[in-house]
């Protein structure tokens, strides 16, 4: 994807953090869970067309390191 088209999903919401009552990434966190370990929670933006900023940001497991 070129700069001319905009952002891409990962990049539109990378100002999100996480939030407190993300269960899932929380009881993870606490286990020391290998999902917690090997993976990245990281938000994304959901909606098409992709808009320079999200603020409504979803959330996904991604390897560490992955692009």
């Amino acid at each position: 994807m070129s700069d001319t088209q905009g952002s891409d999903i990962w990049s539109a919401a990378g100002h999100v953090k996480i939030p407190d009552d993300a269960w899932e990434y929380q009881i993870r966190k606490t286990l020391n869970d290998a999902a917690y370990n090997g993976l990245d929670y990281v938000p994304y933006c959901s909606t098409m067309p992709v808009q320079p900023k999200c603020d409504d940001a979803k959330f996904i497991w991604k390897k560490k390191g992955g692009k």
